[in-house]
Formats: C-alpha cells, structure tokens, sequence
C-alpha cells in the first residue's frame, strides 16, 4: 500500500499488451482489511506473499485452513562472507552495494559482512573508505545518488531504534549519526534533507548472537563481523533465523563448495553481491525467510 503506483502501471502495461482484462485484475487496498479477506476466501487457490516474516507466519496459518499452500518471500539477514584470498577491491564493492543499495531497504540487502581475520583491519579500512563517499539525497532530483529516503515513518522509526540497540549491547559505531537534517549535516547529501526522512549510511561492528547481529534492520546499516577460517564464517552465517540470500568473495574454488553445500539461504552469490535476482534462476529462502 506504500506504492499503489507502481502495481498499477505494471497492470496498465500487461493489459496494453494484450493480457485479457479479467484474466488479471488489480484491487488496491490495506493489508489487515483486502489482504485478509482474499487470503481466507475457501475460492482463492493460491497466495503469494512479500513481507514480513510475521505477517507471513499468520498467512501460512490462514490458508492452510483452505489447503493452500502460500508462497512466502519474507525478511532477510543475509551474510556476505569475505575470504582471505579474496579480490579485495571486488568485495568492497559488492559488499558496498549490498548494504546500501536502495538504502538497504530490500529483503536481499546484506544485514553481516563476514570478514576472515588475517584481512580484517585491511577489509574495514577499504570499506570505510567506500562508505564515507556514498552519495545520498533525492535520486529524483540527483540520479547520481546511492539511495534516498526511507519508504515511511514506521521502517525509519525502526531504523533509529536500531541505534539505541547498538548502544546498549555495546557494539561499536564506526560511522553514521543517525538521521540527516540540517542541524545534523551528512557531508555528501544532495538536496533538501528535510523533505524526506534520510539516514546517514551506518556501520556496526557486532558479536554474533546480540539483536543488531540476529535482527533485521532494513535500513542503510551494516555490521562488520571477524571470523576465522571458512568453517567458523559458514557457522556464523547460519546462527541467524534467516536464510533468503547470501554471498561469498573467495578464489578458493574449494571454499566456494563448501560455502555454497553449507550455508542455509534459498540464493548464494560466488564473487557478487547478495542483492538482485537471477531471471532464470528460482528466488526465494528458507527458515525465517520464506517457504523455498
């Protein structure tokens, strides 16, 4: 319900180009009142569903009533794993855009960057680096922008909780101060802060197993954790309860093998970024993150 706009050009355009009009049809409403009504209706052979793991949990109830079985596309704290031997330059890139593609606002945004230790303080330093230079503003107005502003007030409220989080478990902030105003200036913003809610690209360093490690944030933060060796990165990556997507920078054919068997996630990149799909290729999770 955020973006009726977009269901409704998408619908025009399929109709336009020859989708019969009652084979495909479109009805906007809130997701407590249309959503609910059409996913208990006994007639409606099948749901498909994107959102939250909670809502998801509630549909799977309600049509397992009817038989059905939903397909659920739901949250995500997906690990993007960097090996020693990995090409450092690519996997800053990639682990960049992973976590601040559309502000992290998408289920495949990277939540943990897993770094091997012998690379570790080099790895930061590099992404720090990357980070410092991201763009942020209003892409409408300045398409050379990383992101913008978050969707609504509940996910940027949410976002700010995150903070406090961090605080109290005593993971350190590396960069980020929150959200940009005026009287709280990113350097490289681009446009009027207050006509939007923004927030500053954020960096953690976490432990595993705390909340800003286990939980999604779905915002422009990420946590860097230090691992040791492949075993322990392919451990650390399966302690959340997510497993929507995930990724691995390694030359090492036999790493990437035992990453790929190993970790617990409906997609896996080699050498790429967590975010974005592949149209020939199924798109989905497990676990906490959907039913395949």
């Amino acid at each position: 319900e955020q973006t009726p706009g977009v269901a409704q050009v998408a619908v025009q355009l399929m109709h336009a180009a020859g989708v019969p009009a009652d084979a495909l049809q479109l009805l906007h409403g809130a997701g407590e009142t249309v959503g609910a009504a059409l996913v208990a209706q006994p007639g409606v052979a099948g749901v498909v569903f994107t959102g939250s793991t909670q809502v998801g949990r509630w549909i799977g109830e309600v049509a397992g009533r009817n038989l059905i079985r939903p397909t659920l596309e739901l949250g995500g704290k997906n690990p993007l794993v960097v090996m020693r031997d990995a090409d450092l330059d690519l996997a800053v890139e990639g682990a960049w855009w992973s976590a601040f593609a559309t502000g992290g606002q998408r289920c495949t945004s990277a939540g943990d960057i897993l770094v091997d230790a012998p690379i570790y303080e080099e790895f930061k330093r590099r992404f720090l680096e990357r980070v410092e230079a991201t763009l942020v503003g209003n892409p409408l107005l300045h398409p050379e922008v990383t992101y913008g502003p978050f969707i609504n007030e509940r996910f940027f409220a949410r976002w700010q909780e995150h903070y406090r989080v961090g605080e109290a478990e005593g993971a350190r902030l590396l960069f980020g101060r929150g959200r940009i105003t005026r009287e709280n200036p990113y350097p490289r913003f681009l446009g009027d802060p207050e006509a939007g809610l923004y927030g500053w690209p954020t960096v953690w360093e976490v432990r595993p197993g705390t909340r800003l490690f286990t939980e999604e944030v779905f915002g422009p933060t990420i946590n860097l954790v230090k691992v040791d060796g492949i075993e322990e990165a392919i451990a650390v990556a399966n302690s959340t309860p997510y497993g929507l997507s995930s990724a691995i920078y390694t030359n090492h054919r036999h790493w990437a093998y035992l990453f790929k068997v190993g970790i617990r996630a409906g997609m896996t990149s080699i050498n790429n970024a967590t975010v974005g799909a592949e149209a020939h290729l199924p798109f989905g999770g497990v676990k906490a993150s959907g039913n395949g």
